[in-house]
């Protein structure tokens, strides 16, 4: 595995690094938040930048890039929020669905809109009785003639409110076998007869929102299939490991612009005579988590690099997903004991911080989904 990074890499991060300092600092990513404000600005900039299609091949007009860069952008997006970075991974993770298994014309439309910022798609996979164990869905897509009937709710669909999004829903087509077979992706448009869209009130992550989604009789043509038919579950899990190294990079940045506000308060607050930073307690807090912030890093370079190579990286996104996320909610609670009345007050980025780290041990997959997966590579049952 290399340290280093190429050139062209080190270009990407400096490009990244600028691009959040000038477009999307902290303060403005929280004044979005805030105000449940989603940012044309924001993605129109990914779109210039070309990183909306950096992951897609070349033979489809992307850039060709590997997980490496990903976890690079997702890194540096992630200094200035998580929502930040989740605003750039979830329309580029369904667009990597739809290269891989949609139709050439289902491609034709769709990659040159996103890849250009005009279009975009939310993930409708879970639901009021299907999170964790995501393969109990019970959204049905019945076929009749040259279209399928959908009938169900998805939640936690985020982004499927915002204009110009599609859903990648994953339905069931048939019954029988094991629960994971009878799975299809469908893309379904959120304003079709018969759907109707919640927002979901939530702690933080209003950049984007997070809805339910209601079906009620929805038409959905059969050339809007994703993938094979019944085949939905390798649909789903193909893409499952860059999207955790993605990520579980915004983690990474995150927790670090985290622990940084942090440590640039401890220097200048002063109690009893010194800045309260040099008090061992302290002290040894912040040295602690910028180990396990490296650490975070490290295992989500290492999934990248393996994945980057061709080689399989399950059990090692899982690590990276477990980590990074746990340590941005553990950068988050120390940041607000260090920034103390400061940080209580919700006019600081570090409360900011707080509301959006509480998730992230929950979304993409639980911290105890993750110790499954590890679990089974070594072996062990999990559950």
């Amino acid at each position: 595995m290399r340290f280093d990074c190429t050139e062209e890499q080190d270009l990407l991060r400096e490009t990244a690094r600028n691009f959040v300092d000038q477009v999307c600092p902290p303060e403005q990513a929280k004044k979005w938040d805030d105000e449940h404000h989603y940012p044309p600005e924001l993605v129109e900039g990914f779109a210039q930048l070309g990183w909306l299609g950096l992951a897609l091949p070349e033979s489809v007009g992307g850039g060709g890039g590997t997980a490496v860069e990903l976890a690079i952008i997702g890194e540096e997006l992630g200094r200035a929020s998580l929502d930040v970075a989740q605003t750039y991974a979830l329309t580029l993770m369904a667009a990597l669905v739809v290269e891989r298994h949609g139709t050439a014309e289902m491609r034709d439309e769709l990659l040159p809109l996103i890849m250009a910022g005009r279009r975009r798609l939310s993930i409708g996979m879970s639901e009021p009785d299907a999170g964790s164990d995501i393969a109990a869905l019970r959204t049905t897509a019945i076929r009749d003639g040259d279209s399928f009937v959908v009938n169900g709710q998805k939640t936690w669909c985020t982004g499927a409110g915002l204009p110009g999004t599609d859903i990648l829903a994953y339905v069931r087509t048939s019954v029988g076998g094991k629960k994971h077979d009878g799975l299809s992706a469908l893309l379904v448009d959120p304003s079709a007869n018969g759907v109707e869209l919640r927002k979901i009130p939530t702690l933080a992550r209003h950049i984007l929102g997070t809805y339910e989604v209601f079906l009620s009789d929805v038409r959905v043509s059969a050339g809007r299939l994703v993938g094979p038919l019944d085949g939905g579950w390798d649909v789903m899990l193909g893409g499952i490991d860059v999207e955790r190294v993605l990520i579980s990079g915004g983690y990474v940045g995150a927790a670090q612009a985290t622990l940084d506000e942090a440590l640039d308060h401890a220097k200048t607050r002063r109690q009893f005579g010194r800045p309260v930073g040099e008090f061992q307690a302290l002290t040894h807090a912040f040295a602690d988590l910028q180990t396990e912030i490296d650490a975070a890093r490290l295992l989500v370079y290492r999934a990248a690099w393996l994945h980057s190579v061709g080689q399989p990286c399950g059990p090692e996104a899982s690590m990276a997903k477990l980590t990074g996320s746990e340590t941005y909610e553990a950068a988050a609670r120390l940041g607000m004991q260090v920034c103390a009345g400061m940080g209580f007050s919700t006019e600081s980025t570090m409360s900011f911080r707080w509301r959006e780290s509480i998730v992230a041990p929950i979304s993409g997959g639980t911290s105890q989904i993750q110790r499954n997966a590890i679990a089974r590579s070594m072996g062990l049952r999990g559950y």
